[in-house]
């Protein structure tokens, strides 16, 4: 099956109220009564629909089968609440009030999410890496993991560097650019923006 996050065009990292409007307004768009005689057309849309379904339902099933109990409730799920409403340092500061020994799979994953929307990049990778590492059979973890990469990846294609890692001409306005777009591109795979204008 694709990634039901392409099929409804959001972020692995978008708010369940995200999540739901894509599915409304995909289906909205192909339902199958909308193609009247066209009867091609009309099969086109009801495969289609049936991806989107699919897709919203996976999703569905993803987040509260793999949120355990403690996650779902409680203060990982206040902390969710947080993110998903934008109050960042809120929730930032919730997760720095978690021992360390209470800091499980579902906490760095949070670590990570608040981190890319703040424009940490090399930090946010750090926390979804452990959170991946701690629990392998996440597919939210997985998903996320994957986009960050996935958008990263992009806007690597084409950049020349000689031996060293470096461009040719050296650190040059190119360069920089290029790395403030690749940065942008990460916080965007997170649900932030980085520089509004891309």
């Amino acid at each position: 099956m694709m990634d039901p996050y392409a099929v409804l065009g959001v972020s692995p990292t978008a708010s369940d109220e995200e999540i739901k409007s894509a599915y409304r307004k995909l289906a909205r768009r192909y339902h199958p009564d909308n193609y009247g005689e066209d009867a091609e057309a009309a099969r086109r849309a009801e495969e289609k629909m049936k991806q989107i379904n699919e897709a919203y339902d996976a999703i569905t099933k993803m987040r509260s089968g793999n949120r355990s109990s403690s996650s779902a409730e409680g203060e990982y799920g206040e902390i969710r609440a947080r993110i998903n409403h934008g109050l960042f340092a809120e929730a930032e500061l919730m997760l720095e009030r978690i021992p360390s020994s209470g800091r499980n799979a579902e906490w760095h994953y949070l670590k990570s999410v608040v981190l890319m929307r703040r424009g940490w990049i090399n930090d946010a990778l750090s926390e979804i890496e452990t959170a991946c590492a701690m629990d392998p059979g996440n597919a939210e973890y997985k998903n996320a993991k994957e986009a960050f990469y996935r958008n990263a990846a992009a806007f690597g294609r084409g950049y020349r560097q000689n031996g060293y890692g470096r461009s040719a001409q050296g650190c040059s306005t190119c360069d920089m650019c290029t790395g403030l777009i690749c940065a942008d591109c990460c916080c965007e795979c997170m649900g932030g923006d980085l520089i509004r204008c891309i």
